[in-house]
């Protein structure tokens, strides 16, 4: 067996916590080769959304005072890829000191990836020390080193065709703004088992407490990590967010930083205007590098992806995951489901990435009730298992 598990899949996003450095290498995007095959990528279709909530011709339109930030994304995002990144001003972050690059480092046959990542964060170290020596009125706190995401954001817009047709339908259904879907591509690089260290999982990286009142989360299923009910759940969030803010710069970044913090940031700073808010010294405290980028990360690659051919060449989607939808009407044996996947883990995760790593790493049954995605050509075996398993536990019953 293949087994590729979930404790090696913790995402690293464009964004971090805090003003700390990002990793100076991003964790693979496991399941991002082509097994489905690949197909043509359609560029957005934005129109007929005049009725959705909160949506005009500029309700997406870059905030006055927010343009230098959506620049700098953009070209996280088109310009810089992970063998590279820059070392920027902190706070200002259009303020870049240095570009550095690690081509030099990674092609280098005599190291190994433990020296490879000790000499990348050496030579950001040494950077950020020759800066400090030229730049007098400056301190290393108010350095920050970003990682590019060029390569990454082409796998991502690639594995996006996976899902992001029936994402759009969702949110049609709910009238929200079909560009809030492009949230994904900030929130996990459509790594569909993206888990990240605070809690966050799934592509949209729902926090357990967002999750819970939906009775989303059991010991051995996490629905958060299923695509589907994790995009309805998202639906519902950014919904309530608007309902509160009334507001997508604001909904947006409460969907990072908690609506009702943002909502007392507006009550505590008087104002509703997001770049204000941003640039508000006394602000910073509260509200983390991550929340004053999180609305302007949406919308570089809101941009970006809505023109991938200008920024990428020959610029693919992914094919949808050939499978057929198929509902556990007893408890499956592991050893069953695995057999439908040729004992592929990594392919059972990438088609079932809601089952949990406790259900896979034990061996568990899959639980009564359970919605599963089978592979096409494995589904009518499914069917005649499923009838067998239920003649004989009706046999035991007797």
């Amino acid at each position: 067996m293949k087994y590729i598990l979930f404790s090696i899949c913790i995402l690293i996003s464009g964004l971090a916590l805090s003003t700390e450095d990002t990793p100076v290498t991003h964790d693979e995007i496991l399941g991002a080769t082509n097994p489905f095959g690949s197909r043509e990528w359609r560029s957005p279709d934005f129109d007929g959304q005049g009725a959705f909530v909160g949506f005009d011709k500029n309700a997406f339109k870059v905030p006055k005072g927010m343009e230098e930030r959506v620049e700098f994304w953009k070209n996280i995002y088109t310009k810089y890829t992970t063998d590279q990144g820059i070392i920027h001003n902190a706070e200002n972050i259009g303020e870049v000191y240095k570009e550095v690059d690690f081509g030099d480092i990674i092609s280098n046959p005599n190291l190994t990836r433990r020296q490879i990542e000790k000499e990348k964060q050496s030579r950001v170290d040494n950077l950020k020390k020759i800066i400090l020596l030229e730049k007098k009125n400056l301190r290393m706190e108010d350095l920050r080193f970003q990682l590019g995401q060029k390569d990454r954001i082409e796998t991502a817009i690639f594995l996006s065709g996976r899902y992001i047709e029936d994402f759009e339908d969702i949110f049609r259904q709910n009238q929200l703004p079909i560009q809030l879907v492009r949230l994904v591509f900030v929130e996990s690089s459509f790594n569909v088992l993206a888990r990240s260290k605070v809690g966050a999982s799934g592509l949209w990286q729902i926090m357990p407490s967002n999750a819970r009142p939906h009775r989303m989360i059991s010991s051995l299923v996490d629905k958060r990590n299923h695509p589907i009910e994790a995009t309805k759940l998202a639906a519902k969030i950014l919904k309530s967010n608007f309902g509160m803010l009334e507001s997508w710069p604001l909904a947006v970044t409460g969907y990072n930083h908690g609506p009702t913090g943002v909502m007392k940031m507006t009550k505590k700073y008087k104002t509703r205007d997001l770049s204000e808010l941003i640039d508000n010294v006394s602000s910073r405290r509260s509200f983390g590098f991550a929340s004053r980028n999180f609305y302007a990360s949406f919308l570089a690659i809101l941009e970006v992806e809505s023109n991938a051919s200008k920024y990428f060449k020959n610029i693919k989607w992914s094919k949808r995951i050939p499978g057929e939808p198929l509902k556990m009407r007893h408890s499956l044996p592991f050893e069953m489901l695995s057999k439908w996947f040729d004992h592929d883990l990594l392919k059972l995760q990438i088609y079932n990435p809601h089952l949990n790593r406790k259900l896979i790493v034990k061996s568990d049954s899959v639980p009564n009730g359970t919605w599963l995605l089978i592979p096409e050509k494995s589904y009518l075996n499914a069917l005649s298992d499923m009838a067998r398993l239920k003649r004989r536990i009706a046999s035991n019953d007797r």
